[in-house]
């Protein structure tokens, strides 16, 4: 009797209907700091700023497509960014910054946020984020690239060698898509400052993941035969410059962002805005 005596209470129970003093949980509102975030960092340039006189960037290298190299010289920005990916590249500044306050610390700062610039053909410019002194061999000097990196990369970082071209041959070989991708842009953009920067030949890539701040240095050396072949293919790229016409696309991504538009010709850079602005 007490078992069939509480079958019919949980019964009664869910019968019942809901009670009318039942807290009903309100749907979440920004608070004032996402508000005024929002309002201060959101991103209202337009999609396209001014033609880059400068001449190239070597975070420009190391993209297969010739449309998407010269399109950032041509002043596209593509997509805004979003206020949290731009909370994301403070961050890397001031992991950055964090790295370099150490190797100050350590006596082996020779420069940070070093610009460059080389007048030739092709013209390029930039700012590599710090030269250092070997600790122990202090008459060797290194250029450093230090990159912050989430948990899912990290891991799929290859395994550190003491060898620059087993270092630079496993980054470049990373398959996984997004991912290897920007490895691959980064060996290029340090390969560049390797080769435009006189007397420097030596440098490393330090990724730093900012989910548990482990670290892994890859040492790397100036490789011709990674950094000559894009050099090459800069200075055919330039002949577009002064034409204001954008390259055929030359990658695999024909059904995406600007490589949609007259993908096997080129077009005249006026022509290409007017027909983004149309879509």
């Amino acid at each position: 009797m007490p078992a069939i005596k509480k079958g019919l209470v949980s019964m009664a129970k869910a019968q019942r209907p809901p009670s009318a003093t039942k807290k009903v949980l309100a749907p979440v509102t920004p608070n004032w700091l996402q508000l005024s975030r929002d309002d201060k960092f959101t991103d209202h340039r337009p999609l396209w700023g001014e033609v880059r006189t400068k001449g190239w960037m070597p975070s420009s290298m190391g993209d297969p497509c010739d449309r998407k190299t010269i399109l950032g010289m041509f002043g596209y920005r593509g997509d805004p960014i979003s206020v949290k990916l731009r909370r994301i590249f403070d961050m890397g500044k001031a992991i950055e910054k964090i790295w370099q306050a150490e190797f100050e610390s350590m006596g082996i700062l020779l420069g940070k946020n070093v610009r460059f610039a080389h007048p030739n053909n092709p013209v390029i410019s930039g700012e590599y984020d710090v030269m250092v002194r070997h600790p122990y061999e202090p008459g060797r000097r290194m250029i450093g690239e230090i990159k912050s990196i989430n948990d899912n990369g990290f891991k799929k970082l290859p395994p550190v060698s003491l060898n620059s071209a087993d270092n630079i041959v496993a980054l470049m070989s990373v398959k996984d898509g997004y991912v290897g991708a920007r490895f691959r842009k980064y060996m290029y953009q340090l390969q560049a400052y390797l080769y435009f920067v006189e007397g420097v030949e030596e440098g490393f890539l330090l990724f730093d993941n900012k989910n548990s701040q482990d670290y892994k240095l890859y040492p790397v050396s100036l490789d011709p035969d990674i950094i000559v072949p894009e050099t090459q293919r800069l200075v055919r790229l330039e002949e577009y410059r002064p034409k204001l016409v954008v390259p055929a696309c030359t990658c695999d991504a024909k059904k995406s962002g600007l490589c949609t538009i007259h993908p096997d010709e080129d077009i005249p850079l006026d022509e290409l805005k007017n027909l983004v602005t149309e879509v």
